[in-house]
């Protein structure tokens, strides 16, 4: 049975990297209106931590969430959603465009959780999109009388 992968070295085989997926990583999005949220694999990271200092790197692409310091983002205790209109002007001026997910990991010397940007791809414009087809319409059928 071996013969088959005679020029196989099992030995030199790799790990691939674990899939990540929105289930099992802790992500916090920025809306287009400004709504911050945490998903539901940060909301249970956190524990009950609901307040933190934010802060955003010059490009943009990296945001902190510090459990110290004073607290410039409040989540709310139950959905973890917080308005932050400013949040999402400062990213727009960034040149990010919205909805940006970040991808947020825990960093044990800074005590904080620090995300990189994901920013999500913007739906297809509507002119690219097929218009939808109209039912056909079953020609009426003659009573005879």
């Amino acid at each position: 049975m071996m013969d088959r992968f005679f020029d196989l070295d099992f030995s030199q085989l790799e790990d691939i990297p674990a899939h990540l997926s929105r289930y099992t990583t802790p992500q916090t999005t920025v809306s287009e209106k400004g709504m911050v949220s945490l998903n539901s694999v940060m909301l249970k990271t956190v524990g009950s931590q609901r307040m933190f200092r934010a802060r955003l790197s010059p490009n943009g692409y990296w945001l902190v969430l510090y459990r110290q310091g004073e607290p410039n983002l409040r989540f709310s205790a139950k959905s973890g959603h917080a308005s932050h209109p400013e949040l999402a002007q400062l990213l727009r001026e960034k040149g990010f465009s919205l909805p940006a997910a970040y991808t947020m990991e825990w960093c044990q010397e800074e005590e904080a959780w620090v995300g990189r940007c994901q920013e999500m791809a913007p739906p297809p414009a509507l002119s690219l999109l097929e218009p939808p087809s109209k039912p056909q319409r079953k020609p009426r059928r003659r009573r005879s009388a």
